[in-house]
């Protein structure tokens, strides 16, 4: 993951840039104290300009992805395609959400959210949710071969307010359950979405 696309990045530029301004003074540096004042307000816009881009992204998804509700959602359904199912990973943390999913019944699909991060991790994943019944539960992520391949794809839908909905599967095994997804047709369908937004 690129450093700008690191959340505390434009914290620490702003940080540093003040600190450095604050250690020029201006009588005896005139030039490089108005360099470094600029740069340090420019760093402030950015910084305002990324609480405000945080803020209005976590109105729909708060905290690493992990959604409260399918509302002001355009789901795209991706058909099963009998291919290799992919796990999710880290499902063996969210066993309580997997039962819940569970308990309204055996349909159930996988919602993927890209860009998924915690706050000082600077690993981009693609979260997973299961649908069941309207109900939305965070069961895990994406493994990092199926995270680089889709994630730019997924996201791209989702600035439109599109969100891709895979087939899923419960495995239960002799101590946990797992989730996998069937994602044998997902290259098709974003390919198909995104040669539907070009002009």
């Amino acid at each position: 993951m690129p450093l700008w696309r690191w959340e505390p990045a434009p914290y620490l530029l702003a940080l540093v840039l003040v600190v450095i301004t604050s250690a020029i003074r201006p009588d005896t540096a005139p030039v490089a104290y108005w360099i470094a004042f600029g740069l340090t307000i420019a760093a402030i816009a950015l910084l305002v300009a990324s609480i405000v881009a945080s803020a209005r992204r976590r109105s729909r998804l708060p905290g690493a992805g992990v959604l409260r509700s399918l509302e002001g959602m355009e789901p795209v359904e991706v058909a099963p395609s009998g291919g290799l199912p992919t796990p999710v990973t880290g499902t063996h943390r969210h066993q309580s959400a997997i039962e819940a999913a569970s308990s309204w019944g055996r349909d159930v699909a996988a919602l993927l959210i890209p860009d998924a991060t915690r706050w000082l991790g600077m690993r981009i994943r693609v979260a997973v949710h299961l649908v069941a019944d309207g109900h939305v539960y965070h069961v895990g992520f994406l493994p990092d071969e199926a995270t680089a391949r889709y994630n730019g794809p997924l996201a791209q839908l989702a600035r439109d307010g599109r969100f891709v909905i895979v087939p899923a599967e419960r495995r239960r095994g002799a101590r946990s359950v797992s989730v996998t997804l069937d994602l044998g047709g997902l290259a098709g369908v974003l390919e198909g979405a995104a040669s539907t937004e070009r002009p």
